[in-house]
């Protein structure tokens, strides 16, 4: 990603001087190490999309997402969704993997594969990591692509069972959490997570 646009990198390092900000500030701010970031700023580093937004949130960049907004993926999607658990709660979050979802289905198996093959960072939420990694295995599945390594992960499988519908509606929903027991896709529930087929389609 970096190698692919100095100028992104140069800009961020500008920004975060301008701000009277260290490479120590900004590596607090996500969580990571100065070195990490002098690497990224050094280039010797290929930082993902979602280390490059998260940065330029930091120092107050605004990146231009007009290419991004025409090349669906997972990775983007995972800032997506961290940005809306932090701003707006887990129903625009998955209003954000519904669209993903939307976005892929009308694109060819090449690009299907190129939107699902980056693993995403983590959105924070071990729950939602899970969600993410069984959606990228659904669209495998459905588009007779190899599910991507990192699906697999074991960190991406929850040790309990998580039924979305009871966090986007605050509170427990016995009813429709057996509603989600029995009609979750397999790619999900075989990760502990659950949710209604039909809530993965846009209405």
């Amino acid at each position: 990603m970096a190698s692919d646009s100095p100028d992104l990198v140069t800009n961020l390092r500008e920004s975060r001087l301008w701000r009277g900000m260290s490479q120590a500030d900004v590596a607090a701010s996500l969580g990571t190490t100065q070195s990490a970031i002098a690497r990224l700023e050094s280039g010797t580093a290929d930082p993902r999309l979602s280390s490059i937004a998260r940065y330029s949130e930091v120092v107050g960049l605004q990146l231009n997402t007009q290419t991004a907004a025409n090349d669906p993926s997972l990775e983007r999607t995972a800032i997506e969704v961290r940005t809306s658990l932090t701003n707006a709660g887990p129903s625009e979050a998955l209003r954000q993997v519904v669209q993903f979802l939307d976005d892929i289905a009308i694109l060819d198996n090449q690009a299907v594969r190129h939107a699902i093959m980056t693993e995403p960072d983590t959105v924070g939420d071990r729950r939602w990591d899970a969600l993410l990694a069984g959606i990228a295995e659904y669209v495998s599945r459905r588009s007779n692509l190899l599910v991507p390594g990192w699906a697999t992960a074991p960190g991406r499988f929850l040790q309990r069972f998580w039924f979305v519908i009871e966090d986007i509606l605050g509170r427990p929903a016995p009813g429709l959490a057996v509603a989600a027991f029995t009609s979750a896709p397999p790619e999900l529930s075989s990760r502990g997570v659950f949710l209604d087929q039909s809530s993965l389609v846009s209405v």
